[in-house]
């Protein structure tokens, strides 16, 4: 009894340090709230960005506190059933606001979806938040715009920083290369049949038809090809253990042979959605976040 009593302590005792370690990697907005703030407090706005065609859906987390902040544009995926909405909040609570929008023709937003205009979408989302009137009225520091995006909005994020300068730095996680989506025939397979079940809030569209226009974009849509634009802003490539991650390693490669000046890869041992990693995610990009320098 006593040495059965003796290995259940050691094993308390075990249980505790590593939960100690755990909690001393994890930035305290991933699981603390701030201080209140009665005079600039966090906020939750409903509002709609102005795109190419229509207006599309969005949500904007305002952080708390007086002055200017930093803004993240956090980019979902397709059709974008994990909307990461933890990981805006993790976010906000380090003082930068988040913004959250639903591409043309999905989710509700007006016009018909298309990855060809969810590229534009991004780029107008960018443009919104960096409307002087916009930036006033909701403390926005037009030149800290970090995009940060999952799967679809990996993609999404990378096109944007690789064409965009201004954009102050880019997280991609569990980014799909649409440029490389077609290149095994079994994969795409495995793909397609796998989007077919996930189309219903993209009318107006199918899957095959969504791999055809990505077959039309093999080396522009294939963002290994933006390792040299990238190189020299700080770039967050978080990996799953899903189809992408081979692209995002060969980015990561191809960025390092440019000589990338603060390029953070960091493998994660989950599915495509982090669904057992949420506070890992959290934690790695909140972290990522509070080390960038402007």
């Amino acid at each position: 009894m006593r040495k059965t009593n003796r290995v259940g302590v050691l094993l308390v005792l075990a249980l505790s340090a590593e939960l100690a370690l755990i909690a001393q990697r994890v930035p305290s907005a991933v699981v603390t709230d701030p201080p209140p703030d009665k005079e600039f407090p966090p906020r939750l706005v409903g509002l709609t960005v102005p795109g190419h065609a229509a207006e599309m859906d969005a949500t904007l987390y305002l952080a708390g506190g007086g002055g200017t902040h930093g803004t993240v544009l956090l980019l979902h995926g397709l059709p974008g059933y994990e909307q990461n909405a933890d990981l805006a909040q993790s976010i906000r609570r380090t003082g930068w606001n988040v913004l959250i929008f639903h591409y043309r023709g999905s989710w509700g937003s007006g016009g018909t979806f298309s990855q060809s205009s969810a590229i534009e979408d991004a780029a107008d989302a960018v443009k919104f938040l960096r409307d002087p009137a916009i930036a006033a009225k909701y403390r926005i520091d037009r030149q800290r715009l970090v995009v940060i995006g999952h799967s679809f909005g990996g993609f999404l994020a990378g096109y944007e920083g690789c064409h965009d300068t201004g954009i102050a730095a880019v997280a991609m996680i569990a980014a799909v290369n649409l440029g490389r989506i077609n290149a095994d025939p079994e994969q795409r397979d495995i793909r397609i049949k796998r989007w077919e079940t996930q189309m219903h809030p993209l009318p107006g569209t199918s899957a095959r038809e969504l791999f055809a226009e990505a077959e039309r974009h093999p080396k522009d849509w294939d963002y290994v090809q933006c390792a040299d634009a990238l190189r020299g802003r700080p770039v967050l490539l978080l990996e799953a253990d899903d189809q992408n991650r081979a692209d995002m390693q060969a980015l990561a490669a191809a960025m390092r042979q440019k000589g990338a000046l603060d390029l953070t890869e960091t493998p994660v041992a989950t599915d495509h959605s982090f669904s057992d990693s949420r506070i890992a995610l959290q934690a790695i990009v909140v972290a990522w976040l509070q080390k960038l320098k402007f």
